[in-house]
């Protein structure tokens, strides 16, 4: 993987933001359209106003745990949300991202630099990630993502990097 740049807008969250909050159980057979006006909406009633495509979701400890439900990591996909940084993320969903091809990264200390609205910037290189807020200064550099990741998120997700390569083998 070459170097890659993603710049957005932060939507900033706190600790332990869990599956069930992200996508509420009782919206999700209405389907992602009406799902995305209830995303988020325990703690951030007017969340699907305030997101753009492009904007980078920053939270606290622990974001995305809770159950595995895929509808959570899908409707970031659908709400064209670039890039998702936290403290640390729940293995699941970070699994689930790199799978759906949203780039998402455990950072430790990235809440303390980062806050709402600021202007972030991930630079992906083969050797180190480093994440800078650009509205105020600040960095912090992390591990790269491991390569096999790397690939499914250069493919957009685990579903297209798996078309591709059967489109190859013909």
């Amino acid at each position: 993987m070459g170097e890659r740049k993603i710049k957005g807008k932060v939507l900033k969250f706190g600790d332990f933001v869990n599956t069930d909050v992200i996508s509420p159980a009782r919206w999700m057979r209405e389907g992602l359209e009406v799902l995305r006006l209830h995303t988020m909406e325990a703690i951030r009633s007017d969340f699907y106003k305030d997101v753009n495509p492009g904007d980078i979701i920053v939270g606290g400890r622990n974001f995305g745990c809770g159950s595995h439900r895929e509808p959570a990591t899908a409707i970031m996909e659908t709400m064209g949300i670039s890039a998702i940084v936290a403290d640390s993320v729940a293995r699941l969903y970070y699994r689930n991202c790199i799978a759906f091809g949203i780039p998402v990264f455990s950072v430790d200390g990235i809440s303390r630099i980062i806050e709402e609205g600021d202007e972030m910037e991930i630079v992906m290189k083969p050797d180190k990630v480093t994440f800078r807020n650009l509205s105020k200064g600040g960095e912090v550099t992390g591990p790269p993502i491991p390569d096999t990741m790397a690939k499914v998120l250069e493919a957009g997700g685990v579903y297209k990097l798996l078309k591709q390569r059967l489109s190859e083998e013909k």
